[in-house]
């Protein structure tokens, strides 16, 4: 439920925000005052502030917003798309620009990571797809946002994506940042052809994630916002025709399940690695109750075989284990042996545990922090 009206206890008139199953915004309106955003705006960023129930936009040279004939200045973003990358940019000019003045974010289109990340640092934003989160002095509106269905314009394609062979290169770059890296180098370490290495690296360094040195084939390129490149990569990040299969292996009592079963699928000679909460709790130890172990295994073998090497079974009901296999090897590319267990890469360790539906995001920041640092 979202309130929109004056803070103070002389509120004299409320919205009330209805959400529906599908996500759908209503709105029952009794004395409702209409709050007006004045900026230079273009007519698409009119449009998006209109289609918010209760909200008008006019242009003027000097942006204000408006509620009940109270005037106060604000300083208005406007941008068509927003992604993560964006958004990052967007809190950073906030905490620059808005000093004393409130701040807005005005865009067409938002992706989902995008307004969560504007949403965790409290920047107030709308978008013409229905989607607001605004807390400011009389204004607490929040429809759609973040959990809202994935718009038509959320998967619009993008020259370059951070998914599949892509996002090894963004792997690549999150795993070694301090090092400055070549199209043909980073082509070798990720396993991709120099065309895609090329077209990621360039769209990143556009997208100012990225830094660059020199001209031609001597141009190196460096990582200087790892967070931004983090949080794009998972946005972004896909596996089609990844297969999933439940199952339990019996351990016991005070055996750690992922050192057992990387013992065993090692000694089968069956390529594999530990991912999700089960291997951030062995890199962060704070992380506590690992109720089911995920890894992942060579899509060469078939899971009968690894669950044969396992000594597992697989089951729909009770699972302490999952198995994971791709369409293809990328995920196992950047694994590494830790005290004898396998384990994926950081960075695919953190996505997994941000996935998990158990307490994932929270033990998912955990890891974030603690061990890849920001």
């Amino acid at each position: 439920m979202a309130r929109l009206g004056p803070s103070s206890a002389d509120a004299q008139s409320e919205m009330v925000a209805i959400f529906t199953p599908a996500g759908i915004f209503t709105a029952a309106v009794k004395n409702q005052p209409t709050v007006n955003i004045a900026a230079p705006l273009a007519p698409w960023a009119l449009s998006a502030i209109r289609a918010q129930p209760g909200f008008d936009a006019s242009i003027r040279p000097d942006a204000e917003i408006s509620i009940e004939g109270r005037s106060r200045p604000v300083v208005v973003e406007a941008k068509r798309r927003v992604d993560a990358v964006n958004a990052h940019a967007i809190v950073a000019l906030a905490r620059r620009t808005a000093a004393g003045r409130d701040f807005i974010l005005v865009a067409e289109t938002t992706s989902e990571g995008a307004r969560q990340i504007l949403e965790e640092n409290e920047v107030a934003y709308l978008d013409g797809l229905g989607n607001a989160s605004i807390r400011l002095a009389g204004v607490f509106v929040r429809t759609g946002s973040v959990g809202a269905p994935v718009s038509a314009a959320d998967r619009e394609p993008m020259k370059a994506r951070l998914a599949g062979k892509g996002g090894l290169v963004a792997q690549a770059l999150l795993l070694e940042r301090d090092r400055s890296w070549s199209v043909a180098e980073m082509a070798a370490e990720a396993g991709v052809s120099g065309g895609l290495a090329h077209r990621v690296l360039a769209r990143l360094e556009a997208a100012a994630i990225l830094a660059s040195d020199g001209i031609g084939p001597r141009k190196v390129r460096r990582v200087t916002n790892p967070a931004a490149l983090l949080d794009l990569w998972a946005e972004e990040e896909k596996e089609p025709g990844v297969r999933l299969t439940a199952a339990f292996v019996l351990t016991r009592p005070g055996n750690r399940p992922a050192a057992l079963i990387s013992e065993r699928l090692e000694a089968a000679g069956i390529a594999h690695a530990i991912t999700g909460i089960a291997a951030a709790a062995i890199m962060a130890p704070a992380l506590t109750s690992v109720a089911i172990t995920r890894v992942r295994a060579t899509a060469a073998i078939p899971v009968s075989d690894v669950l044969k090497a396992m000594g597992a079974r697989q089951v729909e009901e009770g699972a302490n284990l999952v198995i994971v296999q791709g369409a293809d090897d990328a995920e196992l590319r950047f694994r590494r042996e830790a005290d004898g267990i396998w384990l994926a890469a950081n960075t695919r360790i953190y996505l997994d545990s941000l996935r998990d539906p158990r307490r994932g995001k929270e033990q998912a920041q955990f890891f974030r922090e603690s061990v890849l640092g920001f």
